[in-house]
């Protein structure tokens, strides 16, 4: 019986080279990360190398550079043990995180793991890790001292409780995107609005509380702020409207910290027969397909984390190939999602 079609040349890093017009070394050392490359000559390589379909032998790889091409991700944020999720919060932010982090890494032959909050040093290095990439931290972390204190780092988000220095830090300016968000919110006519969100010791929610604060003080309002526990919840979101919509002069629109926040907060104002978007505007820091999914729909703010994660796996594998990240922090564009939610006018 014939074998058609099965009997394709493979690639060879020396027909990557031929096509690239370089050296088989140069080839070699964009592959495996060694050696200064420039730019330019490394982005060509790598484009020819993908046309020709070529395919790296990862584990040659790994002898030759004594390296493991895998990569940690570790998500600090509180989770619900008893939700099941131990390892992710309950929201779409954190997911596409992870698919942009493992994206990347997939891209330069990377391998990704992903270990729980509670995972600590001597877990990782049973696993033989070449960096570690930690999403949403404080600061308190076992990464920022000890025996990780001088290996590849980088975060999503800044630790701030203690501060920390970080290699690279990737994330979005969420004080600005709070205070283009109270702008939508009075540009709507809503001239009270107050703040649901959850522990401001991590930078992303400090930030959005910061730039609302500034916000709303500069329209000489008093900012109304209610901190709740992690993690997200609808319920936490329902005590915190009611304790909000109980007080002497209750808010005319809450803004909050999460999506999961936004969806406990619109669920609560229906239950209780409250007019959305007439007498409550309801909006979120972070978007979801899941806001879209309401009625009316939630206004949110997207803050692209397919891209944040991305991002910030390639400063990774910068960090662990040639031991710097070349810029220390990378901000990734916010964009103001308006919807029925906060359409008052």
């Amino acid at each position: 019986m014939g074998t058609a079609g099965y009997d394709s040349p493979v690639t060879t890093i020396r027909d990557v080279a031929a096509a690239a017009g370089v050296s088989i070394t140069t080839v070699s050392h964009v592959l495996s990360g060694q050696g200064r490359i420039p730019q330019h000559t490394r982005a060509r390589v790598l484009q020819v190398a993908s046309d020709l379909g070529y395919r790296a032998n990862v584990h040659a790889q790994q002898l030759v550079t004594r390296r493991s091409r895998t990569l940690a991700v570790q998500i600090a944020n509180s989770v619900d043990p008893s939700a099941g999720a131990v390892l992710v919060p309950n929201s779409e932010y954190f997911l596409e995180v992870l698919n942009g982090a493992a994206e990347a890494a997939a891209q330069r032959s990377y391998a990704t793991i992903l270990v729980p909050p509670d995972a600590g040093l001597d877990g990782l290095a049973a696993f033989g890790v070449d960096g570690v990439l930690l999403v949403d931290p404080r600061g308190d972390e076992p990464f920022f001292t000890g025996r990780w204190q001088r290996r590849p780092l980088v975060t999503i988000g800044r630790p701030i409780s203690p501060a920390r220095e970080v290699p690279a830090v990737v994330d979005n300016d969420l004080v600005g995107a709070a205070v283009r968000m109270v702008d939508h919110l009075w540009q709507q006519g809503y001239r009270r609005p107050a703040l649901i969100t959850t522990d401001t010791a991590r930078s992303y929610t400090h930030d959005i509380t910061a730039g609302y604060i500034q916000a709303v003080r500069q329209r000489g309002a008093d900012p109304l702020v209610v901190e709740i526990g992690e993690p997200s919840t609808p319920e936490g979101a329902a005590e915190a409207l009611t304790s909000l919509l109980d007080s002497a002069e209750p808010p005319d629109a809450v803004f909050t910290s999460s999506e999961i926040l936004a969806l406990g907060v619109l669920q609560e104002a229906t239950s209780r027969g409250i007019d959305v978007p007439g007498r409550l505007g309801v909006c979120s820091a972070v978007d979801s397909c899941s806001l879209r999914l309401t009625s009316p729909q939630i206004t949110g703010m997207s803050v692209h984390p397919r891209q944040v994660g991305h991002t910030a796996a390639t400063k990774l594998m910068s960090l662990v190939e040639n031991g710097i990240a070349q810029a220390q922090r990378t901000e990734v564009p916010v964009r103001l999602n308006p919807r029925g939610s906060t359409a008052r006018s």
